[in-house]
């Protein structure tokens, strides 16, 4: 009796069997969606730095025009005129909001004026905001707040 062939190879596999082979599809899947979802995430986390900022800064405008009407006031308790201090940059505004850079942040005081008893300020905080990625090319955005200031 003679003995049975041996095949030495694997047998070939055909162009049908290769295309219904699922090694490797996850992989795959996961290189054309994952930069996507890391694109996302990151984007996400840079919009929710940005809104932070915003409020932070919003703070620290609230504290500027509290400034400002105690430096009016305190004008007014002294016998001078309401507006004789209050112009030019406002220092220590952002000293009550830790999570600026209180060397960024620039406060202006502006337009003062008194009118029936009732003194107006402008008051103007800007700080510099930069994307952790430059998003449709805007890698960096300054943000500014504006508010007014009335006392008596």
């Amino acid at each position: 009796m003679a003995a049975p062939l041996r095949r030495t190879h694997p047998p070939r596999r055909g162009a049908t069997d290769r295309l219904r082979d699922r090694r490797g599809t996850t992989s795959l899947e996961f290189a054309l969606v994952g930069g996507l979802l890391l694109s996302l995430l990151v984007g996400g986390l840079d919009l929710a730095r940005y809104m932070f900022t915003l409020e932070c800064l919003r703070a620290t405008t609230a504290e500027a025009v509290r400034l400002a009407t105690l430096r009016g006031s305190q004008n007014l308790n002294a016998g001078s005129a309401a507006c004789s201090s209050l112009s030019g940059s406002l220092a220590g505004a952002a000293a009550r909001v830790p999570f600026l850079h209180a060397d960024q942040v620039t406060a202006t005081l502006s337009g003062c004026a008194t009118q029936a008893g009732v003194t107006t300020v402008t008051v103007t905080v800007q700080y510099p905001f930069s994307f952790a990625v430059g998003y449709f090319g805007a890698k960096s955005r300054p943000m500014s707040e504006t508010a007014q200031a009335l006392f008596n």
